[in-house]
């Protein structure tokens, strides 16, 4: 039988490999800076952290219209397909109440829901991780030749912005975004960021004349990770309306090679850096201040000086 996942992970434990040894791996809590040494499955993840919410007819509506005006023609119709299998969790609990069920297993009818509540999403994450194989995966600027494949190219994106927007720290980014409008529930938490991965995926593989950088870093210092891998290194640019105006994602694949995905005009489409001691500290620091709860390095020594 399926079993219930309960540890659900927001970061990739396989991302997290490559900063471990033998499964375990070094954590700094960010608000005490304690350091312990602790295994994969204990860390960036919550139980039942994507669990579906039971939502009512009215709600379903309304996340339906919510698609419908945040979402264009290329990616509403996956969007669809999704919305159809978070709610199916809602429809078969509003048919039980509505019908005798003396006949039925109601032992294995409980067993059924519960794994539908609790896997749905989780499992949707786990088949987004496979578009991220190749790019973790990258070990020299010409891996990322597979990139000029345009489908190749669209995966990916589907994969970094759902790496960006699944955190718990993005979870409470949003969160205060969407309570300002009292028609919007709260049980949509879990599935606005399909519906903001998938149109920025979309946008920066046609729309946008999207970039690569690759960071070589041969110092001493290693890039750290945190349970926010993906960060937008430029989101304290701000527009006039008050809204950050540039996107430039920053992600460390080891602690040694890291990228950024950008479009700006100027630039190659591939470029390789040999990064320096300066810029890793900085790229460190931005890790760091957009971090929740844990930064992750592949050695003790590195966590005591942060």
């Amino acid at each position: 039988m399926t079993q219930i996942k309960k540890k659900q992970h927001y970061v990739w434990k396989k991302y997290l490999m490559s900063w471990s040894n033998k499964n375990q791996i070094f954590a700094s809590f960010k608000s005490s800076r304690k350091i312990i040494k602790t295994n994969i499955e204990g860390v960036a993840q919550e139980r039942f952290f994507y669990a579906l919410e039971e939502l009512t007819e009215e709600e379903e509506i309304i996340l339906k219209e919510l698609i419908t005006l945040w979402s264009n023609d290329i990616v509403r119709p996956l969007l669809m397909e999704y919305y159809q299998m978070i709610t199916i969790y809602s429809k078969i609990n509003r048919t039980i109440k509505s019908i005798d069920l003396s006949t039925v297993n109601s032992t294995e009818l409980d067993k059924n829901l519960a794994l539908l509540k609790a896997n749905t999403i989780e499992n949707m994450h786990t088949s987004f991780e496979k578009f991220g194989e190749r790019l973790i995966a990258i070990r020299k600027v010409e891996d990322l030749e597979f990139l000029d494949n345009e489908r190749e190219l669209l995966t990916t994106m589907i994969y970094v912005c759902f790496q960006y927007l699944r955190t718990k720290n993005m979870r409470e980014v949003i969160k205060p975004i969407i309570t300002k409008y009292p028609y919007i529930s709260n049980k949509f938490l879990n599935f606005i960021p399909f519906i903001y991965a998938l149109g920025i995926a979309n946008s920066l593989t046609y729309e946008k004349n999207i970039k690569f950088i690759y960071f070589d870093n041969k110092t001493e210092i290693d890039f750290i990770t945190t349970d926010q891998p993906i960060i937008n290194a430029k989101k304290h640019i701000i527009s006039d309306t008050g809204i950050v105006s540039q996107l430039e994602y920053y992600y460390p694949i080891t602690p040694k090679i890291a990228i950024i995905i950008h479009y700006q005009e100027q630039e190659e489409k591939r470029k390789y850096v040999l990064i320096e001691k300066q810029q890793v500290n900085h790229y460190n620091d931005l890790m760091i201040s957009n971090a929740k709860e844990f930064v992750f390095s592949s050695t003790e020594e590195q966590l005591m000086f942060i």
